[in-house]
């Protein structure tokens, strides 16, 4: 017993490590680019490619419950208990480093990442007509071409960073000149912050980009070697030698395992409080969760339809359904440029709704009812 609490805690450890390498590579690469591309591409690609092998592997061997469970609890952990943790430890952080002006204490998400967070409300509704009309060869396609969209539509849009511009137009109704105002304050604030942050590192030593690729790359081959080992691990010492209930494996403790890279990433990032950063997580996190609701979905209803998978009620139907209640709780971010530690508070309150709720599906319609943790 005490060897597998062992192999437990080197487990963690090394994906401690992963989420450090990550979060440095994200720091030094984020001085130089955009965060939504560091962010909502390259790190979120980093970090579902291990999910998306394992999605199709179930797939290919007929088994669609092991995928919906991987991509249902996913989205509901990484849109909870991710960024919830990201928005709360990144305010605290600020907080701290802002202790006498209360604008420096909230969070501010760049415009482009707002876009991004948007972009991932609106991908819902691919997951919204596969609740309605089951596994559709259309859903699918649009569902795969919608990602490419967003990758493309991140890559070719994104503006010069820490640049803002800002007009004045002369002849604008009311309405519209508060509008104006608020986005110049808004814009002004956000400059202003990344300055500050400049200021504050202006004595450390620029890095050079390869060092941020190779931190980066190894994360990645740490998060990708032991993230599996380690919900292994916590499955079978939860399940085998501490008798917790396959329910509360599959509810509580499976999902936060399975998700533990991006959990350690949000903090490591958000821990300095810087806004870069702090938007590189939130990036990474909306991007990964955008890729299961466009791309995941599609290759989901592609399989079920060639494969003639039968569509699993009401399992299928709740995981589906506190998926995009918590995905549309993010997207929803997309038209708030402001955070407080508040929001990641709500987030994490959330996680115990959706918990709560499939654990009382589960006793109100037997454990079949549900994906347990025979499914994640």
């Amino acid at each position: 017993m005490l060897l597998d609490f062992l192999f437990l805690f080197l487990y963690l450890a090394l994906l401690v490590l992963g989420a450090w390498c990550v979060s440095e590579g994200a720091d030094i690469l984020g001085e130089k680019y955009d965060a939504s591309i560091i962010g909502g591409i390259i790190i979120s690609s980093l970090n579902t490619a291990p999910e998306t092998i394992f999605f199709i592997t179930a797939l290919n061997s007929n088994q669609p419950n092991f995928a919906v469970g991987a991509i249902s609890g996913s989205v509901i952990v990484v849109c909870t208990i991710a960024v919830g943790l990201c928005l709360v430890i990144g305010a605290n952080a600020r907080t701290t480093n802002h202790t006498n002006n209360a604008k420096k204490k909230r969070i501010v998400l760049f415009p482009q990442v707002l876009k991004q967070a948007k972009f991932l409300l609106f991908s819902l509704i691919f997951v919204f007509l596969t609740l309605c009309f089951g596994f559709q060869l259309f859903i699918g396609l649009f569902g795969a071409l919608a990602y490419l969209s967003f990758i493309f539509y991140t890559l070719f849009t994104t503006n010069t960073k820490n640049t803002h511009h800002h007009h004045h137009p002369h002849h604008v109704n009311t309405n519209q000149q508060h509008h104006n105002e608020n986005s110049v304050l808004y814009h002004d604030e956000l400059h202003n912050d990344e300055e500050e942050e400049e200021d504050s590192d202006e004595d450390e030593e620029e890095q050079p980009t390869y060092k941020g690729i190779f931190y980066l790359i190894l994360g990645g081959i740490l998060i990708y070697f032991f993230s599996d080992p380690f919900i292994q691990s916590v499955v079978f010492i939860g399940k085998e030698r501490m008798g917790i209930s396959p329910l509360s494996l599959a509810f509580f403790f499976a999902p936060i395992a399975s998700e533990a890279p991006e959990i350690l990433e949000s903090i490591s990032l958000s821990r300095k409080g810087k806004l870069q950063n702090i938007n590189i997580a939130f990036s990474n996190l909306v991007g990964g969760t955008l890729s299961k609701t466009t791309l995941l979905t599609g290759i989901l209803s592609f399989y079920g339809v060639y494969n003639n998978f039968e569509w699993i009620s009401p399992a299928y139907t709740v995981s589906m359904f506190l998926l995009m209640i918590c995905a549309g709780a993010v997207g929803a971010f997309g038209f708030m440029k402001y955070h407080s530690a508040l929001s990641g508070y709500i987030l994490l309150g959330l996680f115990l709704v959706c918990a709560f709720s499939q654990f009382l599906v589960a006793i109100i319609y037997g454990s079949e009812s549900v994906l347990t943790v025979e499914s994640i």
